[in-house]
């Protein structure tokens, strides 16, 4: 407990634990100690390696805020990839926050423009799976259970108990789901068509949710408040609903069979609210509603450009003029009054090639997913990933911490 809470103090301590998922299940004390060896070997590792800059993928994990603020403290630059909305680019931030990188020409912004405003755009990372169906559920169940039983046989036969990869597969954490949570189905309604029809469409508002308990973005959240993700959703809901909204809510299809029943069932209560089956696409309930809420998820974006009032929560695609922010707890009381107070942009078209700008201006080419089953002797996989390495190249020298003089 000594090495950790000397690094990051008792609040420090109590932030890493908040937002990693995994460590939030576990013995307090026992969560301070690994975030404490966890910095002894990440600091290890630096005076080793003695690194210039980090790179990483955007990883909802304690390994990587512990590595980022040893990073920060020794100051090296600590870079995050991921994925771009816009299809085969990456995007590189630093805790959550989009990094510009160069200035759009006129074929990148067209080009973009012309796939992002398509009618059926849906990102890439978003999956296709149109079944979400009992069976599939138990599929999904049955999987994820034999799979935690075998890691937490692995990582005693293994003698590395507090690793984090075996950890996380465990069935015992608090987020993952139990057999009750097969009735998330049964709260979604299948006639909610004929309940949007008796909505004006100014009153709808469409509330996309997100993988949970943290997706990848959401782990970076300024305000502390807006990570207790359940009661965060609830009140907008009742904010809303208080004020004449009718709130449609539609999971994410990736999380289909890891989602608890706690909030839908706490939702299905509410009657200004109903819950969208899996299968309803987002660009239907975006093209047919108002209003959209969500934290850092992609929805946010399209529902913009889309001309939708985009209420979010620090997306590092949003600027100040064209999104609706609310960064804390107390925020969402105020969000009807301030959702009506806002007018759509007189000229969508000039809107969306600013929102696209500030998107294509951090998006660079290289395709995110090449390390998936990379074989380096396969010539079509060395073939997909020069677009990413020339990438890699360009940019990344900027971020470089400077070699230090000799003398």
């Amino acid at each position: 407990m000594a090495a950790a809470r000397a690094r990051f103090g008792d609040d420090g301590c109590a932030e890493i634990i908040l937002r990693c998922r995994s460590l939030r299940s576990l013995d307090p004390g026992l969560a301070i100690k690994m975030i404490g060896g966890m910095a002894l070997a990440i600091e290890k590792a630096f005076d080793h390696l003695d690194p210039r800059l980090v790179l990483t993928f955007t990883m909802d994990r304690y390994v990587m805020d512990v590595m980022e603020r040893v990073a920060r403290k020794r100051e090296i630059d600590f870079i995050e990839m991921t994925t771009s909305i816009i299809p085969d680019q990456v995007m590189f931030l630093r805790r959550g926050k989009i990094i510009p990188l160069k200035e759009p020409t006129s074929q990148a912004m067209e080009a973009a423009t012309t796939t992002l405003c398509h009618a059926d755009f849906a990102p890439t990372y978003v999956s296709d799976t149109k079944k979400f169906s009992l069976s599939r559920f138990w599929r999904i169940y049955a999987y994820f259970a034999l799979r935690g039983a075998y890691f937490n046989a692995l990582r005693f036969l293994r003698r590395d108990p507090l690793n984090i990869h075996y950890i996380d597969a465990l069935k015992s954490l608090r987020h993952k789901p139990r057999l009750r949570d097969v009735a998330v189905l049964s709260f979604m309604n299948p006639a909610w068509e004929a309940r949007m029809r008796d909505v004006p469409r100014d009153r709808r508002v469409f509330l996309g949710l997100q993988l949970f308990p943290e997706a990848s973005m959401d782990y970076w959240l300024n305000s502390q408040d807006m990570l207790q993700h359940d009661n965060v959703i609830v009140r907008y809901c009742e904010v809303l609903g208080g004020a004449g909204y009718h709130i449609y809510v539609k999971d994410h299809p990736l999380q289909f069979g890891f989602r608890q029943r706690g909030l839908m069932q706490r939702l299905s209560k509410l009657p200004s609210v109903t819950l969208v089956p899996y299968d309803v696409p987002a660009g239907v309930l975006i093209g047919q509603c108002a209003v959209s809420i969500t934290f850092t998820g992609t929805i946010g974006f399209q529902a913009a450009i889309a001309g939708l009032c985009s209420v979010v929560t620090e997306p590092y695609y949003a600027d100040e003029r064209h999104y609706l922010h609310v960064r804390s707890f107390r925020e969402i009381d105020d969000v009807a009054e301030r959702i009506a107070q806002w007018s759509p942009p007189p000229d969508l078209s000039a809107a969306r090639r600013e929102m696209i700008r500030h998107l294509v201006a951090a998006s660079v080419e290289g395709d995110y997913f090449t390390w998936r089953k990379f074989d380096r002797s396969n010539q079509a996989h060395r073939d997909k990933v020069q677009p990413l390495v020339r990438s890699l190249n360009r940019y990344l020298p900027r971020f470089l911490k400077p070699k230090p003089p000799y003398g």
